[in-house]
């Protein structure tokens, strides 16, 4: 294996998953090409989308959306933390660091859970690489955002909005106000697309059945959101 069949592996993950599965198992070092491209299309979008969204328009929004009511004065005074600088800065940090805090306790998951169930597959690395690769379709999402909000031209956007293939987007249609805006914002057919494909990668490295692999990567998201969608109710 070398560096071009790492390359068509970025392909294959889409097209070709059992090939792309197969390939990336005792190559942990390829980790880096999705991983990569994952953070530089976030930081594309982030630095165009905070460099030219009305930002003050933004800042209303986020007020609205957690129902606090200002004056006038107050909402100057908080907008001094607002600035177009502070966003940029702030975006562009979690958009580096998100990716690398999900894989890492995403690893760690799956290297527990090999432990205890026995899996061939034991190294920390590995399952490293595994969450890396299973994920990097949600690049799709990224670029997706990006097109809409180049294509829009509307700088009075909110960036959960531009994501055509989001449930809210799609289906919900809630506003920002609502209290399950943020809920519902988590998920969309990419994100089903990803679960689906962790599955099945999960299947074909540990070489159980289905059913099994669906239990293991199905449980942490149905935990998760199941606490989420709890303290949503009382």
């Amino acid at each position: 294996m070398n560096e071009s069949s790492a390359l068509a592996t970025l392909g294959n993950i889409f097209v070709d998953p059992a090939k792309a599965y197969d390939a990336i198992r005792g190559h942990n070092r390829w980790l880096w090409y999705p991983l990569i491209l994952t953070i530089l299309a976030g930081l594309a979008l982030v630095v165009i989308y905070f460099t030219t969204v009305d930002i003050g328009w933004l800042f209303q929004q986020q007020m609205a959306a957690r129902h606090v009511q200002m004056t006038p004065e107050q909402i100057q005074a908080a907008a001094r933390f607002q600035s177009r600088t502070t966003v940029l800065i702030v975006g562009s940090v979690s958009t580096v660091l998100v990716p690398f805090v999900v894989y890492l306790l995403s690893a760690l998951y799956y290297f527990l859970v090999g432990k205890v169930a026995g899996y061939e597959v034991q190294g920390y690395g590995s399952w490293f690489s595994f969450a890396a690769w299973s994920n990097f379709p949600a690049i799709l999402a990224t670029l997706i955002s990006l097109a809409v909000y180049l294509i829009r031209g509307n700088h009075q956007v909110d960036i959960q909005t531009l994501n055509l293939t989001g449930l809210n987007p799609l289906l919900f249609h809630l506003q920002a106000g609502s209290k399950w805006y943020g809920l519902a914002n988590q998920f969309s057919l990419i994100s089903f697309w990803v679960l689906g494909l962790s599955i099945f990668g999960l299947a074909r490295w540990t070489k159980r059945s289905t059913t099994h692999a669906a239990i293991v990567v199905l449980a942490p998201p149905v935990v998760i959101y199941g606490i989420w969608i709890l303290f949503k109710l009382v």
